[in-house]
């Protein structure tokens, strides 16, 4: 008999078709989104990093050639004016001459126009003694009207500008620009010119760096002794990055440079004071500045005039703000990305499901049909082989009593015979009469056992067409069973692949 085999109940936690597809189709376009972010941050979050630095380098870069470039203008105007005739003959000339003072203010005059910023020009002979001024007279520079350095340097016919000095009264800060006046056929030096040039340009130009290089990025110049001369945050003014040195705080206070003789206030930079004092020193950096709480991206910039170095600082964080907006940006897009694949995948997965959940209905009401049918024609077989064991007792007791009466039918006619051997011994009429009664009742025996012979031919032939069919029901019982057992195994399949 075929055994139905049991299959494994369906998992009820396992997800559906129309779920798995939506997680293909998120998987699908999540991939390449992944390699996106992946190559962001490592390709495109390093060459955005370099493109700031860049961009920070060249912002550095322009602002102090910007400077480089007016400064050089402004040396060429007192450079220019120390070749006006009527300068060269007022110096050449003793002292006294009205005359030739009066046309010498003339030049100074017009190297005045040169630029609004100019607060003083000045002519001094080789001594350092001052000839002639315009407007004002010209201030000293604590107990020196020009200090012996600088004195040094021009008589000996170089063009120089001074280290820068701020007047707390009017809050300004500026350069004296030196130019020595030479007689160039007599190669005769006959003095020098000075002109006093606010700094409020170089000022404004740090100031506009406030912000330009992102959210918190700042600027500011340092001098040969590391004091901040211009810087986007006022408060920081005329302070140092380190102790200054005692030799240069004597020339500073002496000078009265920064409008008092006390000690240049100190905000200490550890990082920034390494990287000035280094003969290696790097153009870009990173380091935590002084004031600050969070790493700053550094570049610096020598300048090719005077002595003094621009620097642009800016957040880490902003500097990389490009490429956190960009990672974002791409999150985001993946995030929407990733609802309409869902919401795609919802869709297509019910769209493909519904049919085979309906194939998979009708194969289920086919299954439990087959097992109906199954089931009856196995009761019936059983039945049939109850009605075929039956038949066969039956067939038995009638072979058997079959047997019994032909057995008796052939006793009685030998009795029979018997008897008409001995007739002679018996009346004759009686026992000829006995004689042929009992022959006749053998006889119908004999008749009736061969009829019930026939019968027990027809019955055992009846049988055995009986035990055909019965085997041909069992068998198709059979495949019946094991036709509704597959067919359950592909149901319970494609409800493994629908999810339901």
């Amino acid at each position: 008999m075929y055994q139905e085999p049991d299959f494994k109940q369906h998992r009820r936690g396992r997800l559906s078709l129309s779920v798995r597809v939506s997680l293909l189709l998120m998987l699908a376009a999540l991939l390449p989104l992944v390699i996106v972010v992946a190559s962001s941050e490592l390709l495109a979050r390093p060459a955005l990093t370099s493109q700031a630095n860049t961009v920070m380098a060249n912002d550095a870069r322009s602002r102090t050639q910007l400077i480089d470039t007016y400064l050089t203008e402004r040396s060429l105007d007192a450079a220019t004016l120390t070749q006006v005739p009527s300068l060269q003959t007022f110096m050449a000339s003793p002292p006294g001459n009205q005359d030739l003072a009066t046309h010498a203010i003339y030049a100074l005059v017009a190297g005045s126009y040169r630029d609004h910023r100019y607060i003083n020009w000045s002519l001094f002979d080789p001594q350092g003694k001052i000839r002639l001024y315009y407007p004002a007279p010209p201030q000293a520079h604590g107990q020196f009207m020009v200090p012996p350095a600088y004195l040094k340097a021009v008589t000996s016919g170089k063009s120089l500008i001074s280290a820068v000095y701020y007047d707390p009264k009017i809050k300004k800060a500026s350069v004296d620009i030196y130019s020595p006046v030479i007689v160039a056929a007599q190669k005769k030096l006959l003095g020098f010119v000075r002109a006093s040039l606010l700094i409020d340009y170089i000022w404004d130009i740090v100031g506009n760096d406030r912000g330009a290089n992102g959210t918190g990025s700042y600027a500011f110049i340092l001098d040969e002794n590391g004091v901040r001369i211009a810087d986007t945050e006022p408060s920081r003014l005329f302070s140092a990055i380190s102790p200054v040195s005692p030799q240069a705080q004597s020339l500073i206070s002496g000078e009265k440079r920064f409008g008092t003789q006390q000690p240049v206030p100190v905000i200490a930079d550890e990082t920034l004071a390494q990287t000035q004092a280094g003969d290696n020193q790097p153009q870009t950096f990173q380091m935590t500045p002084a004031q600050q709480s969070e790493t700053f991206q550094v570049v610096r910039q020598n300048s090719k005039i005077v002595p003094w170095t621009y620097f642009v600082l800016s957040p880490v964080s902003t500097v990389t703000a490009v490429a956190n907006q960009q990672l974002f940006i791409t999150i985001g897009i993946a995030a929407a990305v990733l609802v309409i694949a869902a919401l795609v995948g919802v869709g297509v997965g019910r769209r493909i499901t519904r049919p085979i959940l309906k194939s998979v209905e009708y194969l289920r009401g086919n299954s439990e049909a087959l097992k109906i049918l199954a089931t009856r024609q196995q009761s019936a077989a059983t039945e049939q082989t109850w009605v075929v064991d039956s038949s066969q007792v039956g067939l038995k007791s009638v072979q058997y009593y079959t047997d019994a009466t032909r057995v008796a039918a052939h006793r009685m006619n030998d009795y029979g015979t018997e008897l008409a051997n001995h007739w002679h011994q018996l009346d004759e009429r009686t026992a000829k009469e006995a004689l042929t009664q009992m022959t006749r009742t053998a006889q119908y025996i004999e008749n009736a056992a061969q009829y019930q012979t026939t019968s027990n031919q027809r019955l055992s032939t009846a049988l055995k067409v009986t035990t055909q069919v019965n085997e041909q029901l069992a068998t198709g019982a059979t495949s019946a069973t094991k036709a509704a057992a597959q067919l359950e195994q592909v149901v319970n399949e494609l409800r493994d692949v629908v999810g339901k």
